[in-house]
């Protein structure tokens, strides 16, 4: 018999680490103890100052995924915003000087300046989005070969990422509409597959992931994130075809940047003609007085000299005195000689009369 009073086999001697909590089986006693599943048991009391940029940047993978190259200038405010916003905080963590609530303030703060120089500076905004596919595909890469391979040093994996990270920024730049829907399609499943991992399990498979780069041992993720790093490659894929065949079909950025320019000229050419408003009349009225009409019809000069030509004056000789050639289509007079040396009014005068008019 036990001190609780139960039934013990005769020989059988109870562990002794392992108890029944009181009020279990007995108040106490020897028992059966379930084992721990860190699967089931995750604490999911979210902080609100990590979860709202979280949902933010959901969001801002949905659009990288699907209209990454459609919203081309919002893209790469995007790409600089990300990346200069996590680095920083990434930075104000590691000192634990301030408050999370400013160290997330300094982090937005950066990343809005970061943001606004890869939207106005178009090659930097490329590089980075270039950059940043590569340091993806990098870290992909590292943490799937593994099992076969493992760079012996940290010198050697932080080489192989910034040596990834420079090839596809340099590639981006060279073919830049292809490489940046696929730089676009990846950094958005990441970003959507990482924002993911934090409601899901605050954020384990992205540390099982950052353990491969930084050569530190972690236990494995659950098996739901596996899943939801799964769900990375199936984001790319989609990603790719739909912009290849949607959202990025029959646009390029370089043209948008164009026609942008073409509808901001016309404000220049306004400036520029009230600058120079009396001369460029001047210029209007003088080609006015060059051309030829008859009844409202504009005729070239050498349709004029050839039914000059054709004309046939009353005295034979085309001399002193006028000839009018009548058609259906025109009117032409020849004038005499004598015509030709008189004076005809000058253009100011006559630009006047016709304001004045």
């Amino acid at each position: 018999m036990s001190s609780a009073g139960q039934l013990v086999p005769v020989g059988v001697v109870p562990p002794a680490n392992v108890t029944t909590p009181p009020g279990f089986g007995g108040g106490g006693g020897p028992g059966i103890v379930p084992k721990f599943d860190p699967c089931f048991h995750h604490d999911r009391q979210f902080d609100v100052v990590i979860a709202v940029p979280c949902a933010m940047y959901l969001l801002f993978g949905i659009v990288y995924c699907l209209f990454g190259y459609r919203c081309f200038k919002a893209v790469m405010f995007l790409t600089g915003f990300v990346f200069g916003s996590v680095i920083v905080y990434m930075i104000c963590i590691q000192d634990k000087i301030m408050p999370p609530y400013l160290n997330a303030g300094v982090a937005l703060g950066a990343g809005l300046l970061l943001g606004l120089i890869t939207m106005l500076i178009q090659y930097v905004g490329l590089f980075m989005t270039g950059f940043h596919t590569g340091l993806l595909i990098g870290i992909a890469s590292l943490a799937f070969s593994e099992p076969y391979y493992r760079p012996p040093t940290l010198l050697a994996v932080t080489g192989s990422l910034l040596g990834s990270g420079l090839l596809f920024a340099n590639l981006n730049l060279q073919f830049q509409k292809a490489f940046t829907i696929i730089g676009t399609s990846v950094y958005g499943g990441a970003i959507v597959s990482g924002t993911m991992d934090y409601f899901v399990e605050n954020l384990s498979m992205v540390q099982w992931l950052w353990s491969r780069v930084v050569h530190k041992k972690l236990t494995e993720p659950c098996w739901f994130g596996w899943l939801i790093l799964s769900f990375w490659p199936s984001l790319v894929f989609l990603g790719l075809v739909i912009q290849f065949a949607v959202t990025g079909r029959g646009i390029h950025h370089q043209q948008m940047v164009h026609v942008k320019r073409h509808h901001t000229n016309p404000n220049r050419v306004r400036v520029r003609t009230r600058e120079q408003r009396a001369e460029l009349r001047q210029k209007k009225y003088r080609y006015l007085y060059q051309i030829r009409t008859a009844h409202g019809d504009v005729i070239s000069q050498n349709y004029v000299q050839a039914l000059q030509r054709k004309v046939v004056t009353p005295n034979g000789n085309g001399g002193a005195e006028s000839s009018t050639l009548q058609s259906d289509a025109t009117h032409l007079t020849i004038l005499p000689p004598d015509h030709h040396n008189m004076h005809y009014p000058h253009d100011d005068d006559e630009i006047s009369r016709i304001h004045y008019r």
